[in-house]
């Protein structure tokens, strides 16, 4: 890595109805999506308060920033997908993270939907067409 002798670091912040609900025990994916970066992937799963511990992550020094070289950003950017079953997976593209500071990327998740065809639950006899009265 020719400019990426430092580390910014990232924490991942998992939750559901919009913000307010942490979720533990989703698994965040963070892989490089660049070439100096390519052989980072990290496999990490959040805790109760829906947190994915602090990591340390390549980044290009931060002198990088002082000079308006478009050939040289002074952030190196990341990709993160995050899981958690009953819940769509999330996916974030473009993640930058800079020398020395802490980045926290916020991934709320949605549930998948209550009446799902794929649901144990679910019968056909939940369905109403709009000009139906059902009977309940």
């Amino acid at each position: 890595m020719n400019e990426q002798t430092l580390n910014g670091h990232l924490i991942v912040k998992v939750s559901t109805a919009n913000g307010a609900i942490p979720i533990e025990n989703a698994s965040v994916i963070i892989r490089g999506v660049e070439d100096d970066t390519r052989n980072v992937m990290l496999s990490l799963l959040t805790d109760r308060n829906g947190l994915t511990p602090k990591i340390d992550l390549p980044a290009p020094k931060r002198s990088l920033s002082e000079s308006p070289n478009p050939a040289s950003k002074p952030y190196t950017s990341y990709a993160i997908d995050v899981y958690k079953e009953g819940y769509y997976p999330q996916h974030y593209s473009g993640v930058p993270i800079f020398e020395g500071i802490t980045a926290l990327q916020n991934a709320i998740l949605i549930p998948n939907a209550e009446f799902d065809s794929k649901d144990p639950f679910y019968t056909a006899e939940q369905d109403f067409n709009e000009y139906e009265n059902p009977n309940l």
